[in-house]
């Protein structure tokens, strides 16, 4: 998959998952295109790590996070 279309639906899965807590993984994958939910575990899980180790992804994740919130 190309990573301008991967990634930003990536970011998407792991932002519904940290702040929708209530949505299960099934439902965020339906809303992503009818996604697996094992989909949306590697997503959450690269998105973090490479929020732990890119100064870039962690700003776009503080950035669009506080721009949802309002």
């Amino acid at each position: 998959r190309q990573r301008q279309i991967a990634f930003p639906r990536q970011l998407g899965m792991y932002l519904c998952k940290e702040l929708v807590p209530s949505l299960s993984l099934s439902e965020i994958g339906e809303v992503f295109g009818g996604k697996d939910h094992t989909t949306v575990i590697y997503a959450c899980q690269k998105v973090a790590k490479e929020a732990r180790t890119d100064g870039v992804t962690r700003q776009t994740l503080a950035y669009l996070e506080k721009a949802i919130r309002g």
